[in-house]
């Protein structure tokens, strides 16, 4: 379960939540938060194959987790959408959005926290030979990375997260402006690279972690393992950490300065979508089982 949200963090920035539920349609919501308890055994089973009695265990720790999160999280999900929603109503600050940035990130937290102890008892498990497993899953996965991301170069890069930032735009506030697109191509003119320390620490977050599961055995493996995968930043050297930082600070800008130029259809379009999904997620909270 980790694991997979891990997937979504963009240059270090806990705003997962927010990046997992903007970038999906109202409809795709619904339909995958509905079967969440079939696709996350399934995709475990890409790292790890799990004996008949940790699949019992994992299964039901899901079931708890999902029903967990459907009465307790999506609540605090509903409130930071509706807020999210009446800010909209004017050009925000950059101080606002660093403040849900902030939110998100803290929701992103409780996550791991609710799911920590379960996965800690499925981790001490583990068998030598599944952990040989997961490190084989973790190494294709970086390689994959590598093969996807680290070729770029910094021009390629830019046009990269151009595109995609406009395609999203897009999908939110129903077309781009010429100066949304030309503030899209500033921000990604000053925007750091960070590919090749991301690659790098992800690939030492892999050591730090595969270690930590040869001592699962150990008195004091609970305490090491939530401490590393609660404060990933320890991990980062210094250099990627301040640029992460410069980084937050300059997509802050970005999203302040475009609320800054929406027009009235754009506003309207984007409170609608806001609306879709707050609804979405009350429906969704109500339904439990």
């Amino acid at each position: 379960m980790m694991m997979k949200f891990r997937r979504v963090l963009v240059d270090g920035i806990n705003i997962a939540l927010v990046l997992i539920t903007l970038t999906i349609s109202a409809c795709s919501l619904r339909l995958m938060y509905d079967y969440l308890d079939w696709i996350l055994p399934w995709y475990i089973d890409d790292y790890v194959t799990l004996t008949d009695q940790q699949e019992k265990l994992f299964d039901r720790a899901t079931l708890q987790f999902l029903d967990w999160h459907r009465s307790v999280e999506l609540p605090r999900y509903v409130q930071f959408f509706s807020e999210l929603k009446d800010a909209q109503q004017a050009p925000m600050t950059q101080e606002q959005v660093l403040l849900f940035f902030d939110e998100a990130g803290e929701l992103w937290t409780t996550l791991l926290e609710e799911s920590l102890p379960d996965l800690l008892i499925l981790a001490r498990q583990l068998n030598d030979s599944q952990i040989k497993e997961i490190d084989r899953a973790l190494q294709n996965d970086i390689e994959e990375l590598r093969e996807k991301y680290g070729k770029r170069t910094d021009e390629e890069q830019r046009r990269f997260w151009e595109e995609r930032l406009a395609e999203n735009l897009d999908d939110w506030l129903g077309d781009v402006k010429p100066v949304q697109l030309e503030l899209l191509r500033q921000w990604t003119e000053t925007r750091i690279n960070t590919t090749s320390d991301w690659l790098a620490y992800r690939n030492d977050w892999r050591d730090r972690f595969i270690e930590l599961l040869h001592m699962r055995d150990q008195e004091d493996f609970a305490i090491d393992m939530r401490d590393f995968l609660l404060k990933p930043q320890n991990s980062y050297s210094a250099p990627y950490l301040q640029a992460i930082e410069k980084n937050r600070l300059k997509f802050a800008k970005l999203i302040a300065d475009i609320s800054s130029t929406l027009t009235a259809e754009q506003r309207k379009y984007l409170q609608k979508e806001l609306a879709e999904i707050i609804f979405d997620l009350n429906d969704l909270s109500e339904q439990r089982g």
